[in-house]
């Protein structure tokens, strides 16, 4: 699958949670920062999605450097992204929902001193795959190359749902006041994504 992603015009379609969620090995973790905002998203519906998790926290509450099953984590999304994004597609939706993953990260300690040590968008995704590999356990793994206002992503084995990832690359570039467009190439077990930008006057 190919597809160029402009940060203006919304994203069609819906997604098929159930074959992203096949996709995942059961070792993949994700760090329980990125899965606490989405409990008050779910908000009613909480207490019946917990009976579909790997492993709910007590009274909802995630800590932030546990890990925790990555499935869980894209369960939660779908549900937020649905409940807090009804007239997107789903496809938008997680995207919309993946952009505040850097917001999230940025107010964490670990995100503040990295933040502090980057002064552009070509910095911000040159890290991006280091971050991953701080924040997750399991199989994902990927490595940068940065060209001339522009970042391509490479994972041997990309495992999530594009959408959230293609925000969450978005939202780095706009933190740096960047417009990016991004072209992904997924062809499992692969994905790369090629990050461009041009600066905002």
């Amino acid at each position: 699958m190919k597809l160029s992603v402009n940060v203006d015009e919304a994203l069609a379609g819906d997604v098929d949670l159930e074959a992203v969620l096949k996709t995942v090995p059961k070792d993949t973790t994700l760090k329980g920062m990125f899965l606490s905002r989405y409990v008050n998203a779910i908000g009613e519906d909480w207490e019946d999605m917990a009976e579909d998790l790997v492993a709910p926290p007590r009274h909802g509450r995630y800590t932030a450097f546990e890990d925790y099953p990555l499935t869980d984590y894209l369960r939660l999304l779908d549900r937020a992204a649905r409940n807090r994004f009804p007239r997107a597609s789903t496809r938008e939706a997680y995207r919309l929902l993946g952009r505040g993953d850097v917001e999230v990260f940025a107010d964490s300690t670990l995100g503040k001193v990295t933040f502090s040590l980057l002064r552009d968008p070509g910095a911000a995704l040159e890290r991006y795959c280091e971050m991953i590999g701080v924040l997750t356990r399991g199989t994902l793994s990927g490595e940068a190359k940065k060209g001339t206002n522009e970042v391509t992503l490479t994972f041997g084995r990309y495992v999530g749902a594009l959408e959230a990832t293609i925000g969450c690359l978005e939202a780095l570039v706009q933190t740096f006041d960047g417009k990016p467009t991004i072209d992904v190439t997924h062809e499992p077990p692969q994905a790369v994504f090629v990050v461009k930008w041009s600066l905002e006057k």
